[in-house]
């Protein structure tokens, strides 16, 4: 939406006003709590460190070290992440390992499916708005057990057991596209679910949408190849 439209629609300014307050309500808090400074990565150059990070791992180089006791002390007086990620559960996943990252350096949210719920979105507020990140990457994988499940849902109403169900049920939609598509059903719902958690975080978070809007933040979707241990931006 164009700026001069935002302005013009009192839904739009309403939305934005309620962003500023919000990310205002967030900062304070933890402003008074640590003295650790922010990132002074911008959106772009924080993208940039993971996706460096990600070749770092594909070249098969030794992960950072966490057992630094200088580095621990440091990190006990407060924490400095320079991006938040949304990813998956599965175990071969795991975001700190993917971006060759160190200590301190993510802030992850994980839940089967990459599941922008409100414990997700909440958390990663408290990423943007209180610890500065300039970047959120909602990140999907190959062979996404969360998708196929989904997928078996949507098609013949698979009944899964416990909370597994009510868990899967925001990756329906994505699940029913990715049906009607054809093709590899499971990794076109992965992908689907991808952009449209990411494009839920803009819509539904006013600390997110507000950060974005004023240039602080960048929100992106990304996919995890498990073979060849790519990680590539989605449109």
């Amino acid at each position: 939406m164009c700026m001069v439209c935002s302005l013009r629609n009192p839904r739009r300014r309403g939305f934005l006003a309620a962003a500023a307050l919000a990310s205002a309500a967030l900062v304070a808090p933890s402003a008074r709590a640590a003295d650790v400074p922010r990132t002074t990565l911008t959106p772009d150059q924080a993208l940039a460190a993971l996706q460096q990070g990600n070749a770092r791992f594909r070249a098969g180089q030794v992960q950072p070290g966490a057992a630094d006791p200088a580095r621990r002390a440091a990190l006990a007086a407060g924490q400095a992440p320079f991006a938040a990620i949304l990813t998956c559960a599965d175990s071969r996943t795991g975001p700190e390992l993917l971006f060759h990252a160190g200590l301190g350096e993510l802030f992850v949210v994980r839940n089967a499916g990459n599941v922008a719920d409100t414990a997700a979105i909440g958390s990663l507020e408290y990423a943007v708005a209180a610890l500065g990140v300039p970047l959120v990457m909602v990140l999907g994988h190959e062979s996404c057990g969360g998708a196929a499940d989904a997928v078996a849902m949507a098609e013949r109403d698979t009944d899964l057991p416990g909370h597994l169900r009510d868990m899967l049920l925001p990756l329906l939609a994505a699940a029913l596209a990715a049906s009607r598509a054809g093709g590899d059903k499971t990794e076109r719902a992965v992908t689907e679910n991808v952009t449209r958690m990411r494009d839920r975080l803009l819509r539904v978070s006013p600390v997110i949408a507000g950060a974005t809007a004023a240039g602080r933040l960048k929100v992106v979707g990304a996919r995890y190849d498990l073979d060849e241990g790519v990680v590539s931006l989605l449109a």
